[in-house]
């Protein structure tokens, strides 16, 4: 049964919505899962991700001159749902992966592809983007980095005058050798 073109659209505009905010886009087999797979897995998804399931044609509509999507047509085949990642990358891939673990001797839950930065990208790429920090773990990178900054400082200011110390004691020292030299060569 054919969706009336209204639908079609609004379907498309959702589309449209969840790409606005999105880092990337992955596309997986969703074919052979379960209906309680699949509510698991979206259940397991960080809140600022989703997944939807819908024809390869409506996505490949939203996407649809949009410079910041293209390689969608390298994976839009066969039956796909769609994983909009935002800022938790790692977050967003960890169901799936779990998903696809459980279901390896089945081969299911197979990643089609992924769109980000305006391309597409090979599988080796597709491993290397999941590793990427999240939002908040690159926040609290950076604040550890920032803290370390004044203690460094501190530490350094407190060892000028340690060593400062210790280099006027050597010249000191130094100094009485020769006035010692000197006076036992008058004598």
């Amino acid at each position: 049964m054919a969706l009336p073109r209204a639908a079609k659209e609004a379907i498309v505009q959702k589309l449209k919505d969840n790409l606005e905010d999105s880092t990337a886009v992955l596309g997986f087999n969703f074919s052979g899962l379960s209906v309680p797979q699949m509510e698991n897995m979206r259940r397991a998804m960080p809140e600022d991700a989703n997944i939807v399931v819908c024809k390869n044609k409506l996505m490949l509509k939203a996407v649809e001159g949009d410079e910041k999507w293209v390689g969608f047509d390298t994976f839009c085949e066969g039956s796909n749902a769609f994983m909009f990642i935002r800022e938790d990358i790692p977050g967003s891939f960890k169901p799936l992966r779990s998903l696809q673990e459980e279901l390896k001797e089945e081969g299911l839950a197979t990643i089609n592809g992924c769109a980000s930065d305006g391309k597409a990208l090979s599988e080796a790429e597709i491993k290397a983007f999941e590793k990427l920090p999240s939002k908040q773990q690159l926040i609290a990178m950076i604040a550890g980095a920032i803290k370390a900054v004044p203690t460094k400082v501190a530490v350094g200011v407190r060892q000028v005058p340690t060593k400062l110390a210790v280099g006027v004691k050597k010249i000191s020292d130094a100094d009485d050798e020769p006035a010692a030299q000197a006076a036992a060569q008058t004598s």
